[in-house]
């Protein structure tokens, strides 16, 4: 229950909001958000305490223009200080993570009568490691080069600019002008030179550093310890909540944590707890490791036996990842397909026994690594600069290593009865200059259980929130994603749109004569019906494939080709600033994007006042981790199209169509491009939930098209005449 001294800290939150930035307003949908979590966190557990029937949990489906972030933040900071917990705020994108941090917390920190500290987390690589920048920038004015003479133009990796770079971010850091952070740098590093001057947690020996109390990051590190608010993103939290303890965050079980973009999170959580190592390219790199340990070993005398175990353990795992490599190729089974997939169940008995041996080979390296690490940091105080070149050298091969045993353990793991199963396969892999190489793939094919286990389980508190947690209008998919699903009584909202999307904007559906499953008849007819269509300042268009958005391209008379931005021309923060750009100029201005463009772009106002979606947003089930998915589904007795397809099409849908209405004041309409939405059974389902526009469907020439979609999913439909 929220104490009376938690309401009333929170109704002055609000007041102060209210007073303090012009225009705000605090509707009802917002006060309706900021009671349900705070409710919700007044429940937040202690560190002892178990996670129960999840009344810990709320999940909010806030779109644009709610005021989600506020309507979040405000009463999680004040229950957070209330209860004495660390309240960690993560965000899917960079774009909204800046958002946080450079508007949304400074502003609370500045209006609020609620004193909080703030800091953002991000990953050690994010920071120049001090003794690699002092040896990279000393080495670089040992070489007396003058930087008024540098040439700008050359790029080979000891041109005069790269050294001029070096020494720059040294005399910087020394004299205190830049702290060591990569994003306050005033102009940016290439990759390649930055990895000259940061590393790993494998390649830091921490405390031990003769440079530690000068070290960006573990300054960072304790203004994140010592901060209230801790503003992080999905991927660093899902690093954290596997790392027991070792990560910049805090601990789950004393962290309250804001979701925003929360939709992203559970396939975010798949490729995390996912892996693959190249067959080939893992032998190439064996050798590399061994002689990294013999120069460790003699450069800083240690026990030789150190040098005999790794190649020891080396040749075995070789010898075992040769024989996989030639049992695989053997099968000839990648001429036609790039992957194959193990079906669920015991591994075919000669990939099953080359993996025993390249896990119990692996292991052993790894307690050679570990071992030769713990003599380098004990050795790190008076070797100074050599030990860190050490454990750089070694974390290279430690992160590969470690990458290689966590694919075979996911391999070869034994399942319980009734477990979702794990995908397995091998993928052919031709690039990096390694032809005939092969890829071991295994991935869970859910992340919902690894999130129930160490996120909803552990956290003190959580509030999961996003625009499009809906899909076919309920909450099924992103429970069932996610591992929400288990809990029992978590609070669910859908807060009220501040939009009038009636008056607003119209959702029209042409008469088209072909559906996208006949690709070329379709890209002729979106090709010959886009010039009538770009009618207004701005234009999106959404396309589900790169090959159709270029051949439709390709279609577009010249004059509409000109004022036409394709995605792939050029980086996608440039296209978004030519199209700004051209409407602040009143002219028009159209963007063809792919899936990246119908989630995270904001383009108010004439910056977009048609989005057109070409086709409906359907996945392909041919890749391996799909192809399990959709197996699994129907080993249950279901119907992957309906339980899969369709609600992931539907997020989709939704996704594309936010990028309509940005504001109170945007009109606008979406054309949708496929037919099948109106004309299929399963396009009501694709309508449920959708934002409540007027729908025009057009009829063909000489009848009417039945609309069983629209009506089905109660929304106002009108009929039109087709050309």
């Amino acid at each position: 229950m929220v104490r009376d001294d938690e309401k009333q800290l929170i109704r002055e939150c609000i007041d102060a909001l209210r007073q303090g930035i012009p225009g705000f307003k605090s509707r009802r949908p917002q006060m309706e958000m900021i009671a349900a979590v705070a409710n919700t966190l007044s429940r937040c557990r202690a560190e002892d305490e178990q996670a129960g029937n999840g009344d810990h949990l709320a999940i909010v489906e806030a779109g644009t223009g709610t005021g989600k972030s506020f309507g979040a933040l405000v009463p999680a900071l004040v229950m957070a200080k209330s209860r004495q917990k660390r309240l960690v705020v993560s965000s899917s994108t960079v774009a909204l993570q800046h958002q946080y941090a450079d508007k949304d917390a400074p502003t609370l920190q500045r209006l609020l009568p609620l004193q909080f500290s703030c800091a953002v987390a991000k990953g050690r690589r994010r920071y120049a490691c001090t003794v690699k920048l002092q040896a990279e920038g000393k080495l670089a004015g040992q070489r007396g080069l003058d930087l008024a003479t540098a040439d700008t133009a050359a790029c080979t990796d000891e041109t005069p600019r790269r050294i001029a770079v070096l020494r720059d971010l040294l005399v910087s850091f020394d004299a205190g002008r830049w702290n060591g952070d990569r994003d306050d740098l005033p102009i940016p590093v290439a990759d390649e030179l930055w990895d000259r001057v940061t590393t790993d947690r494998q390649g830091c020996s921490g405390s031990k550093c003769p440079e530690f109390s000068r070290c960006p990051f573990q300054a960072a590190r304790q203004r994140v310890k010592e901060a209230d608010l801790v503003i992080a993103n999905h991927d660093l939290v899902l690093s954290a909540i596997d790392m027991d303890g070792a990560s910049v965050l805090p601990a789950a079980q004393e962290t309250i944590y804001v979701f925003d973009e929360a939709h992203s999170l559970a396939a975010k959580a798949v490729e995390h707890f996912s892996a693959r190592h190249g067959i080939r390219g893992a032998i190439e790199w064996l050798d590399g490791a061994c002689n990294a340990v013999r120069d460790a070993v003699l450069g800083l005398r240690l026990d030789e036996k150190l040098i005999r175990d790794s190649r020891v353990s080396s040749e075995r795992m070789e010898s075992a990842l040769r024989e996989l490599h030639r049992c695989i190729h053997a099968t000839n089974g990648f001429e036609e397909k790039r992957a194959r997939r193990f079906k669920s169940g015991p591994l075919p008995a000669w990939c099953q026994g080359a993996g025993e041996q390249i896990l119990d080979a692996g292991e052993g390296l790894q307690k050679t690594f570990a071992l030769l690490r713990e003599h380098v940091l004990e050795r790190a105080a008076s070797a100074g600069t050599l030990a860190t070149q050490i454990l750089s050298v070694l974390g290279f091969y430690v992160v590969r290593l470690d990458n290689l045993i966590d694919t075979w353990e996911l391999m070869l793991a034994e399942l319980p009865d009734g477990a979702a199963p794990i995908a397995r396969w091998i993928e052919r892999h031709d690039e990096g200059g390694r032809p005939g190489d092969y890829l071991v793939c295994a991935s869970p094919i859910s992340g919902s259980d690894k999130l129930r286990k160490l996120l909803w389980n552990r956290a003190s508190g959580a509030v999961v929130m996003s625009a499009t947690l809906t899909s076919c209008g309920t909450f099924d998919l992103f429970l069932r994603q996610s591992g929400l699903g288990y809990f029992e009584t978590p609070t669910f909202l859908q807060v009220e749109s501040p939009f009038d999307f009636r008056s607003q904007a119209r959702l029209i559906v042409p008469a088209m004569r072909a559906e996208p499953t006949a690709a070329e008849q379709h890209t002729q007819e979106v090709g010959d019906r886009l010039p009538a269509l770009v009618d207004t300042p701005g234009t999106l268009v959404l396309f589900t494939s790169a090959r159709q958005m270029r051949d439709v391209y390709a279609l577009l008379p010249e004059d509409l080709r000109r004022i036409t931005l394709m995605q792939g021309s050029m980086p996608k923060g440039e296209m978004l600033a030519r199209h700004r750009a051209a409407i602040d100029r009143l002219d028009r201005s159209v963007l063809f994007g792919l899936s990246t463009f119908a989630e995270g772009v904001d383009l108010p106002g004439d910056y977009c006042t048609h989005v057109v979606i070409v086709k409906l947003a359907f996945s392909v089930p041919d890749s391996p981790l799909e192809e399990a998915r959709r197996e699994w589904v129907e080993s249950r007795g279901g119907s992957p199209f309906i339980e899969i397809t369709v609600p992931e099409a539907a997020v989709r849908l939704k996704q594309g169509i936010g990028r309509l209405l940005r504001t109170v004041h945007d009109r606008g309409r979406v054309t949708i491009l496929d037919r099948r939405i109106v004309t299929k059974r399963w396009g009501g389902l694709l309508m449920r939930g959708m934002p409540d526009f007027e729908v025009v469907i057009e009829r063909g020439r000489g009848r009417s098209v039945a609309t069983p979609s629209a009506a089905a999913a109660g929304l106002k439909v009108r009929t039109a005449g087709g050309p």
